[in-house]
């Protein structure tokens, strides 16, 4: 899964505008920053199954019917570590939920990420939100360019483990498409879909599960972070995202229906695109979106890459994004032979929640590392950093 930049990320913006937010968002709350040195979690070149396994997804984790810490870290198969806590995990070679790779793009069956793996009741049923990439320029006469980001038409689809996480399959089959943009497609004219869901958090005020998504239209036109929310995890089609006035938009199938609208994006000049990480901070009582962006710095205008985070009451309106840890990214990064990184995740070991949807005053940051610098090749890390809030 290759991350896409956002176009606003790297826009200029107003620096008086940029600046108060900053300053009004600074003075509201503690400062998220770095408080140790980095980890490595995974080693690609001691720790892989296979030449293609790697860290392509945010980090998810989940506490499962046996005590048991899971974390997942997704590619087109995915396997994952599983011990007593987050300091002791074992990796495991077998692979928990691979890709079917259909060639049908009607099907949201081709090459699957399992991303965002949410473990229900006692953890022994895990339902889990998929990244589905159509790649059409693997499949004969499907792309005339033979471009993977031209010919890439995603979506949203559900699977399910009865088993603990031991093994996911999709339910219903053939009928497991959670969140799809309403066109059909096209050949040559992506990328285009619906991308890369965070993770699930439960909102207790009111009962829903939330999630955002990236949504980017036909010349990346629209664009932007999307919220959807259901009561039903179980259920592929219960999902309903923002569309401006409320959650009332039903996402559709545009194989079986036509009509259908566009989410609506929140918050772009806040968050741009934002969308890998998200949880509910304890410690202030808010929600918290974490992921890559780039933003102008204010005394110069010039693009500040790297892991950014905002807050908010309502998961709709958020606070100016702030820059927590500066970094290239894979599509900033220059071939002078810095290493940029990717798939931003918090996680709090300490959370109380099954999931780990909670944060604390101090947790971890995960994300990947590439070791190929502008080469984005297989030789990937899975990083950590213990990250806190401070006074001020």
């Amino acid at each position: 899964m290759r991350r896409l930049a956002s176009a606003f990320g790297l826009a200029a913006v107003a620096l008086v505008a940029w600046f108060g937010a900053a300053a009004a968002a600074s003075a509201a709350s503690p400062e998220l920053r770095v408080a140790g040195a980095e980890q490595r979690v995974f080693v690609w070149k001691h720790d892989a199954c296979t030449a293609q396994e790697y860290p392509d997804t945010p980090a998810r984790a989940f506490r499962d019917d046996r005590g048991r810490v899971q974390l997942l870290i997704a590619h087109e198969e995915t396997r994952r570590f599983v011990g007593p806590s987050f300091d002791r995990l074992r990796h495991d070679c077998r692979v928990v939920f691979g890709s079917s790779r259909n060639p049908d793009p009607a099907a949201f069956d081709d090459r699957e990420w399992l991303g965002t793996p949410y473990a229900l009741g006692t953890g022994r049923t895990v339902v889990a939100l998929v990244h589905d990439e159509y790649q059409g320029y693997l499949h004969p006469g499907r792309c005339p360019s033979g471009s993977y980001t031209k010919c890439w038409y995603n979506a949203v689809t559900l699977a399910v483990s009865r088993d603990g996480g031991d093994s996911y399959r999709h339910t219903p089959p053939l009928a497991q498409l959670v969140a799809a943009y309403p066109l059909r497609y096209v050949p040559d004219t992506g990328p285009v879909g619906i991308f890369e869901p965070s993770n699930i958090v439960r909102n207790p005020s009111d009962g829903y599960y939330y999630a955002v998504v990236q949504m980017i239209g036909p010349g990346r036109n629209p664009s932007g972070t999307c919220v959807m929310r259901t009561t039903n995890l179980l259920d592929p089609r219960s999902w309903r995202a923002w569309g401006g006035a409320g959650f009332g938009l039903r996402f559709v199938n545009p194989y079986r229906e036509s009509g259908g609208k566009v989410c609506q994006a929140v918050a772009k000049p806040e968050i741009a695109d934002m969308n890998e990480s998200l949880t509910f901070n304890t410690v202030l009582k808010k929600f918290m979106l974490v992921g890559a962006s780039s933003a102008p710095d204010p005394a110069t205008g010039a693009a500040v890459h790297g892991i950014y985070y905002s807050l908010s009451d309502d998961l709709v309106t958020w606070t100016q994004r702030r820059l927590l840890l500066r970094a290239q990214l894979p599509w900033t990064v220059r071939c002078d032979g810095r290493r940029p990184i990717a798939y931003p995740a918090v996680l709090d070991p300490a959370s109380t929640s099954r999931n780990f949807e909670t944060t604390g005053r101090r947790f971890f940051l995960y994300f990947t590392r590439f070791n190929g610098g502008c080469r984005l090749t297989s030789d990937r890390d899975l990083v950590r950093v213990p990250v806190a809030f401070g006074q001020g």
